[in-house]
């Protein structure tokens, strides 16, 4: 437990990478623009996994639940999520625990205008 709550603030790391002119764009998505919000669990995976060899073994399975996050917190129950269309139990846990606060948070959050949740 202790790993996710540590971790969980890393779940959107990747949108870093996503060009502003997307992440800000007011209005509904095109479906290109839909794929490239949805590579940012790839992304964010991508730098936890080049930080992770910089750094010495007693925090590699902080790192390990915290990739399980990033990768997994935007797949589904029912396997209509992305990026790997899991499903279920399939689902790491810690990625399901954080799915369901980060939409607690985006329904009990005031929005900022032109931002994709």
């Amino acid at each position: 437990m202790n790993h996710i709550v540590h971790t969980s603030i890393l779940h959107d790391i990747g949108k870093a990478e996503i060009p502003e002119g997307i992440l800000y764009k007011p209005g509904p998505l095109s479906p290109y623009e839909r794929k490239i919000i949805e590579m940012h669990p790839l992304m964010g995976s991508d730098i936890l996994n080049k930080i992770s060899r910089e750094i010495n073994n007693d925090v590699i399975s902080s790192l390990e639940v915290a990739d399980h996050i990033i990768l997994h917190h935007h797949e589904k129950w029912d396997g209509t999520g992305y990026r790997h269309r899991l499903k279920g139990e399939d689902i790491p846990l810690e990625a399901r625990i954080v799915a369901i606060v980060d939409v607690f948070d985006a329904l009990t959050s005031e929005a900022v205008p032109g931002t994709v949740i």
